[in-house]
């Protein structure tokens, strides 16, 4: 592969809805990886509607990530799913992305994830969102009540990249939440998320992805609880990748009723680029 097909292969990145699948089961957020691609013909423009995405499935072992939405039930072992981006114009993408959760035994858990993000500046996006999960043949209840994630927020970024390096730090508020802060889920709702997403291009068929996020149940503050998820993603073919990676979610301060917790998983995953 020349030089020049290489660049043109590697010039753009997009966000998603890689591994990273969603960092745990009660939480919906969109998922980065970073994939330059430079063929953004969009909508507006052109009337073509330039569908990117993937299909993936990720196998996690070691893993203590439990399984449901009130993180109950056996661990969850298996994610597959597919994510879209839909370029609308120059400047907006729509990311839609679909995870299934599997126990081995029994499909636990769907996750939804849509956002939309608008560049207002060369260094700046806004970003509105929608994320949801929900349980498959189980019903998770908190204090006594069905409880499943539901949250819309709105947010910021402020997006630098370069010749094989991304960075984004971004900041989420939530207007619609029932997310509870602290891993036992006897914290508040969540309110702000803040966070960091960086790619680094490590070959012209290898990348690594960072995303980094602290939760809280105020504004402007670090927060009670964070995740964090590193991947390797490797391109073995044009249609076809390996991925290798990390999750950990960890509370930051002590719950209300005196926890302090973690979960974490090693993830082992193939996708299928389109």
């Amino acid at each position: 592969m020349n030089s020049e097909k290489t660049g043109k292969k590697w010039s753009w990145i997009l966000l998603a809805v890689g591994l990273l699948c969603p960092v745990g089961d009660s939480l919906g957020q969109e998922v980065f990886i970073y994939r330059p691609r430079p063929d953004k013909k969009n909508l507006a423009s052109e009337g073509v509607l330039a569908v990117h995405g993937e299909l993936f499935a990720h196998l996690q072992a070691p893993s203590s990530f439990p399984s449901f939405n009130d993180l109950s039930g056996k661990t969850d072992r298996w994610n597959y799913g597919f994510r879209n981006f839909f370029f609308l114009t120059s400047t907006t993408t729509l990311i839609a992305q679909l995870v299934a959760h599997d126990d081995t035994d029994n499909r636990t858990k769907f996750d939804w994830h849509f956002s939309l993000r608008q560049n207002v500046a060369p260094n700046l996006v806004l970003i509105f969102g929608h994320d949801s999960n929900h349980d498959s043949d189980h019903t998770s209840l908190l204090h006594g009540k069905p409880y499943y994630t539901n949250r819309n927020y709105i947010g910021a970024g402020l997006p630098f990249e370069g010749l094989g390096f991304y960075v984004e730090p971004f900041l989420w508020i939530f207007h619609h939440s029932n997310q509870r802060t602290h891993l036992d889920l006897s914290g508040e709702k969540v309110k702000q998320e803040l966070g960091l997403r960086a790619g680094l291009l490590l070959a012209p068929e290898a990348s690594l992805s960072l995303q980094v996020i602290a939760q809280s149940d105020g504004l402007f503050y670090l927060g009670q609880a964070y995740t964090g998820d590193l991947i390797l993603r490797i391109m073995l073919a044009p249609w076809f990748e390996l991925s290798l990676g990390g999750s950990l979610w960890k509370d930051l301060t002590e719950s209300p009723l005196g926890n302090r917790k973690a979960f974490y998983k090693l993830m082992w995953g193939i996708a299928v680029p389109f």
